[in-house]
Protein backbone atom coordinates (compact mmCIF):
# COMPACT_ATOMS: atom_id res chain seq x y z
CA UNK A 1 0.00 0.00 0.00
CA UNK A 2 1.39 3.17 -1.30
CA UNK A 3 -0.51 5.91 0.69
CA UNK A 4 -2.93 5.92 3.52
CA UNK A 5 -5.78 7.20 1.56
CA UNK A 6 -4.99 4.33 -1.79
CA UNK A 7 -8.70 4.14 -3.01
CA UNK A 8 -10.04 7.81 -2.23
CA UNK A 9 -11.59 9.31 -5.26
CA UNK A 10 -11.26 13.74 -4.69
CA UNK A 11 -12.64 16.21 -6.71
CA UNK A 12 -10.24 19.54 -6.71
CA UNK A 13 -12.57 22.47 -7.89
CA UNK A 14 -9.76 24.40 -5.76
CA UNK A 15 -7.53 27.67 -7.46
CA UNK A 16 -4.91 29.99 -5.60
CA UNK A 17 -3.59 28.21 -3.23
CA UNK A 18 -5.56 26.81 0.01
CA UNK A 19 -7.95 24.52 -1.62
CA UNK A 20 -5.24 22.80 -4.40
CA UNK A 21 -2.64 22.65 -1.29
CA UNK A 22 -4.83 20.42 0.62
CA UNK A 23 -5.74 18.17 -2.55
CA UNK A 24 -2.00 18.01 -3.19
CA UNK A 25 -1.39 16.98 0.27
CA UNK A 26 -3.99 13.94 0.16
CA UNK A 27 -2.61 13.22 -3.36
CA UNK A 28 0.70 12.49 -2.30
CA UNK A 29 -0.75 9.72 0.45
CA UNK A 30 -2.72 8.08 -2.02
CA UNK A 31 -5.92 9.66 -2.91
CA UNK A 32 -6.86 10.19 -6.50
CA UNK A 33 -7.65 13.88 -7.05
CA UNK A 34 -8.96 15.52 -9.83
CA UNK A 35 -8.54 19.54 -10.54
CA UNK A 36 -11.19 20.75 -12.79
CA UNK A 37 -10.08 24.67 -14.42
CA UNK A 38 -12.20 26.44 -15.99
CA UNK A 39 -11.19 26.81 -20.11
CA UNK A 40 -8.89 29.90 -18.99
CA UNK A 41 -7.46 27.44 -16.86
CA UNK A 42 -6.79 28.55 -12.94
CA UNK A 43 -5.57 31.96 -12.12
CA UNK A 44 -2.47 31.04 -10.18
CA UNK A 45 -1.09 29.63 -13.18
CA UNK A 46 1.26 32.41 -14.05
CA UNK A 47 3.15 31.74 -10.42
CA UNK A 48 5.82 29.93 -9.45
CA UNK A 49 3.95 28.00 -6.77
CA UNK A 50 0.96 26.79 -9.13
CA UNK A 51 3.65 23.66 -9.80
CA UNK A 52 3.75 22.82 -6.23
CA UNK A 53 0.09 22.93 -4.90
CA UNK A 54 -1.49 21.02 -8.18
CA UNK A 55 1.20 18.43 -8.46
CA UNK A 56 0.46 14.46 -7.99
CA UNK A 57 -3.20 15.21 -10.01
CA UNK A 58 -5.07 14.80 -12.54
CA UNK A 59 -6.15 17.64 -14.70
CA UNK A 60 -9.13 18.58 -16.51
CA UNK A 61 -10.58 21.75 -18.31
CA UNK A 62 -14.94 21.98 -17.94
CA UNK A 63 -16.64 25.03 -17.68
CA UNK A 64 -18.87 25.00 -15.14
CA UNK A 65 -21.20 27.68 -16.10
CA UNK A 66 -22.73 25.54 -18.99
CA UNK A 67 -25.42 22.97 -18.10
CA UNK A 68 -23.12 20.32 -20.01
CA UNK A 69 -20.52 21.53 -17.77
CA UNK A 70 -22.29 21.14 -14.66
CA UNK A 71 -23.53 18.10 -15.35
CA UNK A 72 -20.10 16.99 -16.47
CA UNK A 73 -19.23 18.24 -12.30
CA UNK A 74 -21.81 16.46 -10.35
CA UNK A 75 -21.34 13.13 -12.65
CA UNK A 76 -17.42 13.16 -11.05
CA UNK A 77 -18.73 14.79 -7.66
CA UNK A 78 -21.53 11.79 -7.40
CA UNK A 79 -18.74 9.05 -7.18
CA UNK A 80 -16.13 10.92 -5.36
CA UNK A 81 -15.57 10.19 -1.85
CA UNK A 82 -14.47 14.01 -0.91
CA UNK A 83 -15.04 17.39 -2.29
CA UNK A 84 -12.71 20.44 -2.36
CA UNK A 85 -13.66 23.88 -3.35
CA UNK A 86 -12.34 27.79 -2.37
CA UNK A 87 -14.53 29.64 -4.27
CA UNK A 88 -16.12 32.55 -2.75
CA UNK A 89 -19.39 31.83 -0.03
CA UNK A 90 -22.82 30.93 -2.41
CA UNK A 91 -20.34 30.60 -5.42
CA UNK A 92 -20.30 26.72 -5.38
CA UNK A 93 -24.30 26.63 -5.11
CA UNK A 94 -24.52 29.12 -8.55
CA UNK A 95 -22.22 27.13 -10.44
CA UNK A 96 -24.31 24.12 -8.92
CA UNK A 97 -21.86 22.05 -7.72
CA UNK A 98 -22.16 23.12 -3.74
CA UNK A 99 -22.84 21.01 -1.03
CA UNK A 100 -26.42 20.62 -0.87
CA UNK A 101 -26.46 19.63 -5.16
CA UNK A 102 -23.68 17.00 -4.46
CA UNK A 103 -25.12 15.34 -0.89
CA UNK A 104 -28.23 15.06 -2.84
CA UNK A 105 -26.78 12.43 -5.15
CA UNK A 106 -23.71 11.40 -2.88
CA UNK A 107 -24.87 11.43 0.61
CA UNK A 108 -21.56 9.96 1.75
CA UNK A 109 -19.63 12.61 0.26
CA UNK A 110 -16.80 14.81 2.62
CA UNK A 111 -17.59 18.02 0.85
CA UNK A 112 -14.83 20.43 2.06
CA UNK A 113 -15.86 24.35 1.37
CA UNK A 114 -12.51 26.63 1.69
CA UNK A 115 -13.60 30.59 2.26
CA UNK A 116 -11.24 33.67 3.19
CA UNK A 117 -13.65 34.67 6.15
CA UNK A 118 -16.32 32.07 6.58
CA UNK A 119 -19.53 31.55 5.68
CA UNK A 120 -21.26 33.76 8.37
CA UNK A 121 -20.75 37.40 9.69
CA UNK A 122 -19.74 41.19 7.27
CA UNK A 123 -17.00 39.86 6.48
CA UNK A 124 -18.75 36.77 4.77
CA UNK A 125 -18.86 37.93 1.10
CA UNK A 126 -15.21 39.59 0.99
CA UNK A 127 -12.52 38.40 -1.31
CA UNK A 128 -10.31 35.91 0.27
CA UNK A 129 -7.07 37.28 -0.22
CA UNK A 130 -4.30 36.94 2.31
CA UNK A 131 -3.24 40.43 2.72
CA UNK A 132 -6.92 41.22 3.75
CA UNK A 133 -6.95 38.11 5.66
CA UNK A 134 -3.35 39.01 7.70
CA UNK A 135 -4.75 42.29 8.26
CA UNK A 136 -7.55 41.38 10.02
CA UNK A 137 -6.06 39.04 12.01
CA UNK A 138 -3.46 41.33 13.96
CA UNK A 139 -0.26 39.49 12.03
CA UNK A 140 0.74 42.58 10.47
CA UNK A 141 0.37 44.84 13.86
CA UNK A 142 1.83 41.31 16.27
CA UNK A 143 5.25 41.57 14.15
CA UNK A 144 6.10 44.70 15.52
CA UNK A 145 4.07 46.15 18.52
CA UNK A 146 6.55 49.05 19.14
CA UNK A 147 5.84 50.66 15.39
CA UNK A 148 4.24 50.55 12.26
CA UNK A 149 2.73 47.39 10.90
CA UNK A 150 4.92 45.04 8.95
CA UNK A 151 4.07 43.16 6.00
CA UNK A 152 4.18 39.28 5.75
CA UNK A 153 5.25 37.91 2.36
CA UNK A 154 4.67 34.28 3.31
CA UNK A 155 1.37 33.06 2.89
CA UNK A 156 0.85 31.82 6.34
CA UNK A 157 -2.89 31.71 6.39
CA UNK A 158 -3.37 30.11 2.80
CA UNK A 159 -1.54 27.46 3.15
CA UNK A 160 -2.36 26.51 7.03
CA UNK A 161 -5.98 26.88 5.91
CA UNK A 162 -4.75 24.04 3.32
CA UNK A 163 -2.90 21.84 6.04
CA UNK A 164 -6.34 22.32 7.94
CA UNK A 165 -8.28 21.15 5.08
CA UNK A 166 -6.61 17.94 4.37
CA UNK A 167 -6.53 16.85 8.35
CA UNK A 168 -10.35 17.39 8.34
CA UNK A 169 -10.86 15.98 5.32
CA UNK A 170 -9.04 12.72 6.44
CA UNK A 171 -10.41 13.26 9.69
CA UNK A 172 -14.29 12.95 7.93
CA UNK A 173 -13.83 10.35 5.81
CA UNK A 174 -12.32 7.95 9.04
CA UNK A 175 -15.91 9.39 10.93
CA UNK A 176 -17.42 8.06 7.74
CA UNK A 177 -16.25 4.51 7.94
CA UNK A 178 -18.37 4.21 10.94
CA UNK A 179 -21.24 6.24 10.62
CA UNK A 180 -21.88 6.02 6.87
CA UNK A 181 -22.36 9.31 6.30
CA UNK A 182 -20.13 12.24 5.20
CA UNK A 183 -20.31 15.63 5.90
CA UNK A 184 -19.79 19.60 5.03
CA UNK A 185 -16.26 21.25 6.09
CA UNK A 186 -16.14 24.73 7.07
CA UNK A 187 -12.71 26.18 6.39
CA UNK A 188 -11.60 29.96 6.69
CA UNK A 189 -8.56 31.63 6.20
CA UNK A 190 -9.15 33.83 9.27
CA UNK A 191 -10.28 30.83 11.62
CA UNK A 192 -6.85 28.53 10.74
CA UNK A 193 -4.56 31.63 10.88
CA UNK A 194 -6.29 32.87 14.05
CA UNK A 195 -5.63 28.88 15.37
CA UNK A 196 -1.63 29.53 14.66
CA UNK A 197 -1.75 32.21 17.36
CA UNK A 198 -2.90 31.07 20.70
CA UNK A 199 0.03 32.42 22.30
CA UNK A 200 -1.51 35.91 21.37
CA UNK A 201 -5.08 35.55 21.86
CA UNK A 202 -4.57 33.57 25.11
CA UNK A 203 -3.15 36.62 26.39
CA UNK A 204 -5.73 38.53 28.85
CA UNK A 205 -5.60 42.16 29.69
CA UNK A 206 -3.74 41.53 32.35
CA UNK A 207 -0.94 39.43 30.99
CA UNK A 208 2.34 41.97 29.75
CA UNK A 209 2.20 41.96 26.32
CA UNK A 210 6.10 41.36 25.28
CA UNK A 211 6.54 44.50 22.54
CA UNK A 212 9.36 44.25 20.09
CA UNK A 213 11.21 45.27 16.83
CA UNK A 214 10.90 43.60 13.68
CA UNK A 215 14.43 42.21 14.51
CA UNK A 216 12.65 39.92 17.89
CA UNK A 217 10.35 40.88 20.68
CA UNK A 218 13.04 40.68 23.08
CA UNK A 219 17.10 41.82 23.44
CA UNK A 220 17.81 37.92 24.40
CA UNK A 221 15.30 36.84 21.65
CA UNK A 222 16.93 38.61 18.63
CA UNK A 223 17.93 38.61 15.11
CA UNK A 224 21.81 40.00 15.51
CA UNK A 225 24.36 40.44 13.06
CA UNK A 226 28.34 39.66 12.94
CA UNK A 227 31.20 42.01 11.87
CA UNK A 228 30.65 40.84 8.55
CA UNK A 229 27.19 41.46 8.06
CA UNK A 230 26.15 38.06 7.97
CA UNK A 231 22.99 37.88 10.77
CA UNK A 232 21.80 35.23 13.24
CA UNK A 233 19.28 34.40 15.53
CA UNK A 234 20.02 33.90 19.40
CA UNK A 235 17.26 32.45 21.47
CA UNK A 236 18.66 32.62 25.12
CA UNK A 237 14.95 32.48 25.91
CA UNK A 238 15.67 30.47 29.89
CA UNK A 239 17.50 31.83 33.00
CA UNK A 240 19.91 28.87 31.74
CA UNK A 241 20.60 30.04 28.60
CA UNK A 242 20.82 33.67 30.10
CA UNK A 243 23.51 33.01 32.82
CA UNK A 244 25.35 30.39 30.09
CA UNK A 245 25.59 33.40 27.66
CA UNK A 246 26.89 36.06 29.92
CA UNK A 247 29.72 33.75 30.49
CA UNK A 248 30.02 32.42 26.88
CA UNK A 249 30.67 36.44 26.55
CA UNK A 250 33.07 37.39 29.06
CA UNK A 251 30.18 39.24 31.02
CA UNK A 252 29.26 37.42 34.28
CA UNK A 253 28.55 41.12 35.61
CA UNK A 254 25.43 41.14 33.83
CA UNK A 255 23.91 38.16 36.57
CA UNK A 256 23.73 41.03 38.51
CA UNK A 257 23.51 44.11 36.57
CA UNK A 258 19.92 46.07 37.04
CA UNK A 259 19.34 46.36 33.88
CA UNK A 260 18.99 43.03 32.85
CA UNK A 261 16.62 42.87 35.77
CA UNK A 262 13.89 40.49 34.28
CA UNK A 263 15.96 38.90 32.39
CA UNK A 264 15.27 36.79 30.29
CA UNK A 265 11.76 37.41 28.95
CA UNK A 266 10.94 41.03 30.98
CA UNK A 267 13.51 43.31 30.12
CA UNK A 268 11.16 45.88 29.28
CA UNK A 269 11.70 49.44 27.39
CA UNK A 270 14.00 51.37 27.62
CA UNK A 271 15.72 48.91 29.33
CA UNK A 272 15.22 46.54 26.06
CA UNK A 273 16.40 48.92 23.37
CA UNK A 274 19.74 49.30 25.27
CA UNK A 275 20.47 45.89 25.82
CA UNK A 276 19.96 44.83 22.64
CA UNK A 277 22.23 47.45 21.76
CA UNK A 278 24.88 46.44 24.27
CA UNK A 279 25.03 42.82 23.06
CA UNK A 280 24.86 44.11 19.02
CA UNK A 281 28.44 45.85 19.65
CA UNK A 282 29.82 42.77 21.24
CA UNK A 283 28.93 40.47 18.24
CA UNK A 284 30.43 43.95 15.97
CA UNK A 285 33.49 42.35 17.23
CA UNK A 286 33.70 38.99 15.64
CA UNK A 287 32.03 37.23 11.54
CA UNK A 288 28.54 35.54 12.28
CA UNK A 289 29.95 32.14 11.97
CA UNK A 290 32.51 32.87 14.46
CA UNK A 291 30.00 33.88 16.65
CA UNK A 292 27.36 30.86 16.05
CA UNK A 293 30.66 28.20 16.93
CA UNK A 294 30.71 30.34 20.31
CA UNK A 295 27.37 30.41 21.15
CA UNK A 296 26.51 26.31 20.51
CA UNK A 297 29.47 25.31 21.88
CA UNK A 298 28.13 26.89 25.36
CA UNK A 299 25.04 25.08 24.51
CA UNK A 300 22.91 28.56 23.76
CA UNK A 301 20.06 28.49 20.47
CA UNK A 302 21.35 30.11 17.62
CA UNK A 303 21.66 29.73 13.51
CA UNK A 304 22.46 31.41 11.10
CA UNK A 305 19.80 33.21 9.16
CA UNK A 306 20.01 31.59 5.28
CA UNK A 307 18.93 33.05 2.23
CA UNK A 308 16.94 30.66 -0.22
CA UNK A 309 20.38 30.34 -2.27
CA UNK A 310 21.78 29.08 0.92
CA UNK A 311 18.99 26.78 2.10
CA UNK A 312 18.85 25.20 -1.36
CA UNK A 313 22.54 23.59 -0.66
CA UNK A 314 22.60 23.24 2.63
CA UNK A 315 23.77 19.69 3.92
CA UNK A 316 21.24 19.19 6.54
CA UNK A 317 18.88 20.10 3.56
CA UNK A 318 20.03 17.73 1.74
CA UNK A 319 20.23 15.03 4.32
CA UNK A 320 16.33 15.41 5.07
CA UNK A 321 15.16 15.13 1.33
CA UNK A 322 13.38 18.60 2.35
CA UNK A 323 13.70 19.29 -1.51
CA UNK A 324 12.75 17.44 -4.87
CA UNK A 325 13.68 18.43 -8.34
CA UNK A 326 10.91 18.23 -10.55
CA UNK A 327 10.20 18.39 -14.23
CA UNK A 328 7.60 21.07 -15.44
CA UNK A 329 6.41 20.96 -18.50
CA UNK A 330 7.19 24.52 -20.34
CA UNK A 331 9.83 25.42 -17.14
CA UNK A 332 12.16 22.12 -17.16
CA UNK A 333 13.90 21.27 -14.28
CA UNK A 334 12.83 22.86 -10.49
CA UNK A 335 13.42 22.13 -6.99
CA UNK A 336 10.11 22.04 -5.20
CA UNK A 337 9.52 21.06 -1.77
CA UNK A 338 9.46 16.94 -0.47
CA UNK A 339 6.35 15.56 1.00
CA UNK A 340 6.17 17.80 4.01
CA UNK A 341 5.47 14.54 6.67
CA UNK A 342 6.69 10.69 6.09
CA UNK A 343 4.77 7.44 7.46
CA UNK A 344 7.08 4.70 8.02
CA UNK A 345 4.31 1.94 6.61
CA UNK A 346 2.23 4.00 4.49
CA UNK A 347 4.53 6.50 3.11
CA UNK A 348 3.27 7.85 -0.21
CA UNK A 349 4.06 9.33 -2.88
CA UNK A 350 4.84 12.86 -5.33
CA UNK A 351 3.07 11.04 -8.48
CA UNK A 352 4.21 13.73 -11.07
CA UNK A 353 4.23 17.34 -11.80
CA UNK A 354 1.05 19.71 -12.06
CA UNK A 355 -0.72 18.72 -15.20
CA UNK A 356 -1.26 21.18 -17.76
CA UNK A 357 -4.56 22.57 -18.31
CA UNK A 358 -7.11 19.72 -19.47
CA UNK A 359 -4.54 17.49 -19.35
CA UNK A 360 -6.31 14.28 -18.01
CA UNK A 361 -9.75 15.55 -19.88
CA UNK A 362 -10.11 12.97 -22.79
CA UNK A 363 -8.87 10.10 -19.57
CA UNK A 364 -11.19 11.26 -17.03
CA UNK A 365 -14.25 11.38 -19.30
CA UNK A 366 -13.69 8.39 -20.58
CA UNK A 367 -14.12 6.79 -17.66
CA UNK A 368 -17.40 8.42 -17.33
CA UNK A 369 -18.27 6.66 -20.39
CA UNK A 370 -17.98 9.40 -22.64
CA UNK A 371 -17.38 8.94 -26.80
CA UNK A 372 -15.15 10.41 -28.71
CA UNK A 373 -17.57 12.08 -30.57
CA UNK A 374 -19.38 13.17 -27.52
CA UNK A 375 -16.09 14.63 -25.95
CA UNK A 376 -15.34 16.03 -29.81
CA UNK A 377 -18.95 17.85 -29.19
CA UNK A 378 -17.96 19.34 -25.74
CA UNK A 379 -14.68 20.52 -27.27
CA UNK A 380 -16.24 22.21 -30.32
CA UNK A 381 -18.84 24.12 -27.73
CA UNK A 382 -15.94 25.10 -25.55
CA UNK A 383 -17.34 22.87 -22.87
CA UNK A 384 -14.35 21.22 -22.53
CA UNK A 385 -10.55 21.57 -23.46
Amino acid sequence: MSGILSGIKVMDFGHYIAGPYAGMLLSEQGAEVIKVEPPGGDPFRSQKGFTVVNRSKKGISLDLKTPEGRKIALDLAGKADAVIENFKPGTADRLGVGYESVESINPRVVYCSISGFGRNGPYRDMPGWEMLVLSMSTLYTEQNRVGDPVYQNLLVASHYAGFMAAFYITAALYAREMSGKGELIDVSLLKSVTAMQPNIFGNSPAKIRYPFSTRGFMPLVRIYRGSDGAWFVLNAASVGFYTALCTALGHEEWLTDPIFEGAPFLILPPRSAQVASMLQSIFNTKPRDEWVDVLRKANIPCAPVQSVEQFLVHPHVEANRLLVEMEEAGIGKIKEMNMPVSLSGTPGAIKGPSPTLGQHTTEVLTGLGYSSAQLDGLRRKSVIR
